[in-house]
């Protein structure tokens, strides 16, 4: 079970990581930060838990023998199937060509910085106080609210609010600041900011990382069901719910919906994922209503930026059939 419960974890970031560089988040901010994710996470092997009190109210989170190669007659169709591979190359690089040069490109870069992306590093955002951002936050601002879920995140694996330097990685997760940065995700969430399911998903990856750390060797077969397995499953959980409540972006979250529907989940934790599934739903829902807002987010997606997001699936789909 450990093993599976690895591998699932880990195809889920693969997912996370999948959707963050094909929807256009700068290729080189992503190799960073998930190289700061992976070494935050993996570095943190001796460090104990701090727990400080958390200021302020964080609230509740929304509740994983071969014959030898003279003996192989090359039949017919093993010639063709050769064959066929380099043309599906060529039509696979024909598409990525056509992304770079399509006249839609930069119109969906310009509307997924709008509604999807969390980078807010060159933004007016970044440059405020967290006590500037916070007000904000409370008065509504969805922007002040994604930089406070970034800044806290920060906080919660470098203990610094500013981007991190690599050389000085912190070895101490600081749960207080990962309870406020998923408080403000939820929020972020909550008013329209669809990026913010795979922040949250990133979290509880960290916090399931922390978890295992926090489990000594010989506890770590017998107790990483009950003390790892939820965590995980809350990653794939709000993967699962940005497809669901965000029915216009159905088409834009084809590799995230492939990767969910291919990392298969045993018996028991298909069980727990479907009594942890709904209860999340139902949180979500009760939580927009409160808000006055229907379940689902809505989003304007001009047609030039449709079929701009058709041809990605197009280039997706042609690169995952020709591996």
């Amino acid at each position: 079970m450990r093993a599976k419960v690895r591998r699932n974890i880990v195809m889920v970031l693969v997912a996370i990581a999948i959707v963050a560089l094909w929807l256009g988040y700068p290729r080189d901010k992503a190799a960073t930060a998930n190289e700061s994710l992976r070494v935050s996470t993996e570095e943190r092997v001796t460090a104990q838990d701090t727990n400080p009190s958390i200021a302020g109210n964080p609230g509740k989170p929304l509740s994983e023998n071969l014959p030898e190669q003279g003996d192989i007659t090359v039949l017919p169709a093993d010639i063709s199937a050769e064959s066929e591979e380099p043309v599906a190359n060529q039509n696979c690089q024909a598409l990525e060509q056509a992304l770079q040069s399509h006249p839609a490109r930069d119109q969906f870069q310009d509307w997924y910085q709008k509604e999807l992306s969390a980078d807010l590093h060159e933004s007016y955002y970044q440059r405020l106080s967290m006590e500037e951002l916070l007000q904000q936050a409370q008065a509504a601002d969805i922007h002040a609210m994604r930089m406070l879920a970034e800044k806290y995140l920060r906080y919660a694996l470098f203990q610094r609010y500013d981007q991190p330097d690599k050389q000085q990685q912190s070895t101490v997760l600081d749960r207080s600041a990962l309870a406020q940065a998923r408080y403000w995700a939820e929020q972020a969430a909550l008013h329209g900011y669809g990026g913010a399911f795979l922040q949250l998903a990133e979290m509880y990856f960290v916090d399931w990382k922390d978890a295992e750390r926090q489990l000594a060797p010989e506890q770590r077969e017998a107790d990483l069901d009950e003390q790892v397995n939820d965590t995980q499953l809350m990653v794939r959980a709000y993967l699962q719910l940005s497809i669901d409540v965000m029915p216009d972006l159905f088409d834009l979250l084809y590799p995230l919906r492939e990767q969910l529907g291919n990392d298969k989940l045993s018996t028991e934790q298909l069980t727990r994922f479907n009594e942890m599934y709904p209860t999340l739903r139902s949180e979500w829902r009760e939580k927009r209503a409160m808000l006055g807002l229907p379940a689902e987010l809505e989003f304007n997606i001009p047609v030039e930026v449709e079929q701009y997001i058709q041809l990605l699936n197009r280039e997706v789909s042609c690169a995952n059939n020709s591996q």
